[in-house]
């Protein structure tokens, strides 16, 4: 196959199957794990022959070892991971219990951890790779009830800027992408209706909640040769309000 070859995981969610459609279409290949089957297979066989679903559990060493081992048969080579595998937990941290706590940081810092480590072999032997993880605006930007997510996500964007360093002398590049507020099936419960859609869009200096491509554009761009200057930083995608809290719309007069 021609171009690069990365591993998405949560390859079946709104971003990840976003990722892998723009990805495919610009002439990558992509393997798919994730751990719904039926979305994965059937975006495998949207995107085939250049695209492979391994269904898994990305908190397992022995899924990610797998879906690494079927890329290499497939395609022959390991050249990038986006790692779109998360989770929201609006919560305090007096009403917020230790499994919620342990849960928390294992979805979003311990599946990262473990996925980077899956890949990293294969490109120190390349000597050439590009990771990208995702975290969120509330990492930076102080949001109410955010306490525990903003904690698991604000490692992920440690752990990227002290990698970045660790692996350069591989080539191996370690990036983050910090939504805001974003249109998928995991923030459906928070959007379910128009008074809460419309709170969360008037947080947003832009006014509106993102979308899975254009999350998904930021990631491909730091996989990419055009991002191959760009290591350990962390690439808000999020209408503005990494810079802050928009105030109160108001008519203004042209």
């Amino acid at each position: 196959m021609p171009g690069h070859c990365v591993l998405v995981t949560g390859g079946g969610g709104g971003i990840g199957s976003a990722l892998a459609r723009r990805l495919v279409g610009r002439g990558d290949s992509v393997i798919l794990v994730g751990r719904r089957a039926e979305p994965l297979e059937s975006l495998a066989a949207e995107l085939t022959p250049a695209a492979v679903a391994v269904p898994g559990d990305s908190g397992r060493v022995e899924d990610l070892e797998r879906a690494v081992r079927a890329g290499l048969d497939r395609f022959g080579r390991i050249d990038g991971l986006a790692h779109c595998v998360g989770s929201i937990l609006l919560k305090p941290i007096h009403l917020t219990s230790p499994a919620e706590f342990e849960q928390t940081l294992h979805t979003n810092l311990t599946t990262a951890f473990l996925a980077c480590r899956a890949v990293l072999p294969e490109m120190r032997r390349a000597k050439a790779g590009s990771i990208v993880l995702v975290s969120t605006v509330a990492a930076r930007q102080g949001l109410n009830n955010h306490d525990v997510i903003a904690a698991a996500k604000g490692a992920i964007e440690a752990m990227v800027r002290s990698a970045a360093i660790t692996y350069a002398r591989w080539n191996i590049r370690f990036n983050a992408v910090a939504p805001g507020m974003t249109q998928t099936s995991l923030s459906a419960p928070l959007l379910q209706n128009d008074a809460a859609r419309q709170f969360s869009e008037s947080l947003h200096p832009m006014g509106r909640i993102g979308q899975p491509d254009e999350i998904a554009a930021a990631i491909a761009f730091l996989l990419g040769p055009d991002a191959a200057w760009i290591t350990g930083q962390t690439l808000g995608v999020d209408g503005g309000l990494g810079a802050g809290v928009a105030p109160p719309r108001v008519a203004v007069r042209s």
